[in-house]
């Protein structure tokens, strides 16, 4: 039998229940003698738990409660009142919650560009160690230029300042310039490196970077409309 009350151990099913969760996602224990009093098991994650224990300290009894995880630090101990477990399940399951968001893998979409760019790119230049020739430096400054003008477009339809569109040009202008001096190979890499976090940076929804992103396959020669 459970050294708690049964309403007390019904506010605590209440809370779980009320929680970023459900009564079904715990296991509760309640040992029937010792020091500890109540463990609540989150059942996906069996690490992560609560405990609430007492000790006698001069004829005292001092209660503690123990959260994996704390708020901040992977396990957390502090004291408290017997009611005030009550309390403190909510924010315990706030932590679970917070950290199954933080531990969820992160789809970075400017980090998979890049990486398909280089791979890309990596197909299309058979020499990169050879460098553009006049006719290639050509299309290089046609290509880009067509890219700018592009991107201007979108400047009421996606609130991009004269800042950004400045930024934007002279980033431009420093690719056109680098074609002339670097070799292939390396003019490809460190260009659709810097546009993805440039144009990525200047265009926040999803919309906008997708028609970005399709002018930049095209201006570094990747689309068939190039």
């Amino acid at each position: 039998m459970s050294q708690l009350k049964p309403s007390f151990t019904r506010e605590i099913r209440d809370a779980l229940e009320n929680s970023k969760f459900t009564l079904s996602d715990f296991e509760i224990e309640y040992p029937e003698t010792g020091r500890n009093l109540l463990r609540i098991i989150f059942i996906h994650k069996p690490n992560y738990s609560l405990l609430l224990s007492e000790e006698y300290r001069q004829l005292e009894c001092v209660y503690f409660i123990k959260m994996i995880p704390g708020e901040f630090k992977i396990q957390e101990s502090s004291q408290t009142s017997l009611g005030g477990v009550v309390d403190e399940i909510p924010k315990w399951c706030e932590n679970i919650r917070r950290d199954l968001y933080a531990l969820a893998p992160k789809i970075d979409l400017l980090e998979q560009l890049r990486q398909q760019l280089h791979r890309n790119l990596d197909e299309l230049v058979s020499d990169p160690n050879d460098y553009f020739g006049p006719n290639e430096l050509d299309l290089v400054d046609e290509r880009f230029n067509r890219l700018y003008a592009d991107i201007a477009n979108l400047k009421e339809d996606h609130a991009l300042t004269k800042q950004q569109l400045a930024t934007l040009k002279k980033e431009i202008e420093e690719f056109k310039q680098s074609a002339r001096a670097y070799p292939k190979g390396i003019w490809a890499r460190i260009t659709s490196n810097k546009l993805v976090k440039t144009a990525g940076g200047i265009v926040n929804s999803t919309e906008g970077r997708t028609f970005i992103f399709q002018q930049i396959r095209r201006a570094l020669g990747l689309s068939d409309e190039s």
